[in-house]
């Protein structure tokens, strides 16, 4: 299609990209490489540059319009970014959101960007949920507060946004999802040169994995063979790079044998591989049927399905949210989630009455045309210039305290005291004193270390300190499920089994090891071992059964429909609340006849039962508890531990 004469904007326009961006593989690292050449398309003097966040694949080889880069883990990168934005001439920032491309919990280093960024900024959601995590709506509602808009791309992302996010729909800005400007194609022409000529085709694009539901479009297959046996599905893309890291492709492999039992090889090509915008639309012009199987509902913006309907194809999906808005009216066909079954029926209506398939293609066509990349960048433009309308000057800086960048994290210790077994017990100054040996304790602390460290930067430097003492507690667990907590230096094992305190806080590592392991095999294994020694939790002693239910916390919230894992909770709960009976009082309102060690365990293991149980006496005495500990520890405003050599009894004072 001939691009009319572009008009010269009357004033500059300087605009500032934050996201993902090719050569890394991603959607959002495609749509925003998309918006910048569509906005910069607007004017003449519209200019555009991007800030990229790299993963753990990272560095990448980007093209000159990535003028900075930002390491995804590394908060301080964010802060620089948005310095090097302060001291430019950009304008305004447009930030692309997803909670897994951004450091931090959920994402929430980007709030260290917004927070040091002194220019206008704007925001497109990439996804918006029906339920957020607190920390997921907080990171909304912050970033709301600091941008002049959020961009969403479809009226029920807008909806969540007001109902479950409390946004005020006037900060909301709807702008559909673009896509290539195509031209009708000649359908025989491109199917030929894939080799189908003359063939009925269905196809799926997009970056794979388990969520996407393929092999629900597998089993749909011999159904429709039967009746079209000139049929083939073309499954085009390579594994998310993510589920790659973890998973390795367990997922493709699973289809190719589904493919293989189903006796439908001969009717499915498998394309592994990231291709080119240019080759997915000659693709789509030759698909009779674009089919979205999606698992769930939850997903408020699919930029394949856009790209299906503009290029005219006929779209049969699950009704997950955008699907629901996109093909109304006729626009597209939808089956069930799951039901292969609908989906033949769905798939054999449209090729059994080729009339109807082309109303769909060309409905699907008609209605994505203002979705077009060039009156997408116009409709960015638009917002921009009526931001920069709004906020004239500068907005003033933020209060000093959000000026301190944390420190960057670093492993240098925890690495220096791991060898090839596991952490060593102590140090002397900075140096590992290797006769101290080894301990169940250290390495489940370790563990969790690990753990965290690992959704941060996803290195493989700390996913191998994940395996490394998870193989630890691997080694030093009994058949009984109990643990050997110390090891000498020479490989040893102690003949007992360690304390109740090891094996809680063996249970609490293993949970979270559950939770958060990038990798299949360790959450296997620690699963296994967790419900090895998950039934011991009632014979601990107090600080043991506190332990055990944060690792059951952090167990439910990877498996929340385990029966007896919540049945335990309710268990050591009760314990708890029963300890908190016996020995409280008006002036001593604790757990026992002295504060010792490890005392704020207790009640943060009641703040998560209550979130499991939702029991109200959890809450009540968690509150009390640790207000008692706080009274205790902080004296003036400052912190004042409980010390070990008298540690504090009831009717005493505390030692220092």
């Amino acid at each position: 299609m001939e691009r009319p004469t572009r008009p010269t904007a009357p004033q500059p326009l300087r605009l500032a990209l934050l996201g993902t961006h090719p050569p890394r593989k991603c959607g959002i690292a495609t749509f925003t490489r998309d918006l910048g050449e569509a906005v910069a398309g607007v004017h003449d003097n519209v200019s555009i540059r991007v800030l990229a966040v790299n993963d753990a694949a990272g560095p990448y080889d980007y093209p000159g319009v990535v003028r900075f880069e930002v390491r995804q883990g590394v908060r301080q990168d964010y802060i620089r970014a948005a310095d090097q934005i302060n001291y430019s001439d950009v304008q305004l920032v447009c930030v692309q959101h997803e909670f897994g491309i951004y450091g931090g919990d959920d994402g929430a280093h980007l709030l260290a960007f917004l927070a040091e960024l002194r220019k206008p900024a704007i925001a497109t959601l990439h996804t918006v949920l029906r339920k957020p995590s607190d920390s997921q709506r907080a990171i909304v509602r912050t970033m709301a507060e600091r941008c002049g808009r959020l961009i969403v791309m479809s009226q029920l992302a807008s909806d969540l946004l007001v109902e479950s996010h409390g946004i005020p729909r006037s900060q909301i800005q709807i702008i559909p999802h673009g896509i290539p400007d195509l031209p009708r194609g000649d359908q025989e022409e491109c199917k030929a040169r894939f080799g189908v000529a003359g063939r009925r085709m269905m196809l799926t694009f997009g970056l794979l994995g388990p969520n996407k539901g393929i092999e629900t479009v597998l089993r749909a297959l011999p159904q429709l063979i039967d009746r079209f046996p000139d049929i083939v599905y073309f499954l085009v893309g390579a594994t998310h790079p993510n589920v790659k890291r973890q998973r390795g492709e367990e997922y493709r492999t699973f289809l190719e044998q589904e493919a293989k039992d189903l006796g439908v090889v001969d009717h499915v090509v498998f394309r592994d591989e990231f291709v080119s915008s240019e080759e997915l639309a000659d693709l789509l012009r030759a698909s009779d049927v674009y089919v979205t199987p999606y698992r769930s509902e939850a997903q408020s913006t699919s930029g394949t399905l856009a790209f299906a309907m503009g290029a005219g194809t006929a779209v049969v999906s699950t009704p997950y949210w955008h699907a629901q808005e996109l093909l109304a009216d006729g626009r597209g066909r939808m089956f069930d989630f799951g039901d292969s079954k609908a989906l033949a029926g769905s798939v054999g209506t449209l090729f059994s009455h080729p009339g109807e398939l082309q109303r769909v293609r060309d409905a699907a066509w008609r209605f994505t045309r203002p979705m077009a990349w060039p009156r997408v960048g116009e409709a960015y433009v638009a917002l921009a210039e009526r931001i920069l309308a709004e906020t004239p000057l500068p907005r003033p800086r933020a209060v000093d305290a959000e000026r301190l960048p944390l420190p960057d994290l670093r492993l240098d210790h925890l690495v220096r005291m791991t060898d090839d077994t596991g952490i060593i017990q102590h140090a002397t100054y900075s140096v590992p004193t290797r006769g101290t040996g080894y301990c169940v304790d250290d390495n489940a602390r370790a563990l969790i270390v690990a753990l965290l460290a690992h959704r941060v930067t996803e290195s493989p430097l700390t996913a191998s300190l994940i395996t490394r003492y998870l193989s630890y507690l691997e080694f030093s667990q009994t058949e009984s499920g109990h643990f050997r907590n110390f090891m000498d230096y020479s490989r040893r094992l102690e003949v007992h089994s360690g304390s109740d305190d090891c094996a809680g806080r063996a249970l609490w590592a293993l949970g979270v090891c559950i939770q958060r392991a990038p990798e299949e095999g360790t959450r296997l294994l620690a699963r296994e071992m967790f419900e090895r020694a998950m039934g011991l939790a009632p014979s601990f002693g107090l600080r043991g059964q506190a332990l055990a239910t944060l690792g059951l916390g952090a167990f439910l919230r990877a498996e929340p429909d385990h029966v007896a894992a919540r049945q335990l909770v309710e268990t050591l709960s009760s314990s708890l609340l029963q300890r908190y009976r016996v020995e409280a009082g008006d002036a001593w309102r604790w757990f026992e006849p002295s504060l010792t060690y490890d005392n704020a365990l207790i009640p943060l293991a009641l703040f998560k039962a209550f979130r499991i149980t939702e029991d109200p006496v959890c809450l009540e005495v968690a509150r009390e508890s640790l207000g008692f500990l706080e009274e205790i520890c902080f004296n003036d405003e400052y912190l004042n531990l409980v010390g070990n050599e008298t540690w504090h009894h009831r009717g005493g004072t505390a030692s220092v």
